[in-house]
């Protein structure tokens, strides 16, 4: 049984400079730049204004929760794959789907990014599965609120790499 999501993340940049930094190799570099057991590849299949974002990286074990590490197999590894569209009137479109090794898990859905008054934001919803017995329910709350911490942190990194370029 999987469960549905939706979420959103609040930035302080304009959409068009979000877009522009999401769909931005050296942001991405830059934001993986400290993370030694993550890959990053980068591509453009679509064209300029666009980018697909794989991205795949070992849990730190401390940071695993407990529920999980009684049902692991092996390390936990997370893989994520990003897509996004170009800026057209003011909104674009993604999509993302995510699974791990050691548990497994899916998790698939679709972001836009849109202005608001005070810069713009990035919606993201979708679905999570945990494939475990009797535990893959409690677990897929945790999966959920991973993806929200990672977004969170994808937000400060952009601000950040924008307060650098500015600088």
């Amino acid at each position: 049984m999987s469960r549905k999501f939706s979420f959103t993340v609040q930035y302080s940049v304009p959409v068009e400079e979000l877009h522009r930094a999401l769909t931005n190799d050296e942001m991405w570099q830059s934001r993986f730049a400290d993370a030694p057991t993550a890959t990053l590849e980068l591509s453009h299949p679509d064209g300029p204004g666009t980018i697909q974002i794989q991205m795949t990286e070992k849990a730190p074990e401390d940071q695993i929760p407990g529920i999980v590490k009684k049902v692991l197999k092996s390390e936990l590894m997370l893989e994520r794959t990003d897509i996004w569209g170009p800026l057209a009137d003011g909104v674009a479109r993604g999509s993302f789907n995510g699974r791990s090794g050691g548990i497994t898990t899916e998790m698939a859905g679709a972001f836009e990014l849109r202005p608001t008054a005070e810069g713009s934001e990035i919606e993201a919803t979708g679905t999570v599965d945990v494939k475990v017995p009797l535990v893959g329910g409690a677990i897929e709350p945790l999966v959920e609120n991973l993806l929200k911490k990672v977004m969170n942190s994808e937000r400060k990194s952009v601000e950040s790499w924008f307060a650098a370029q500015n600088a």
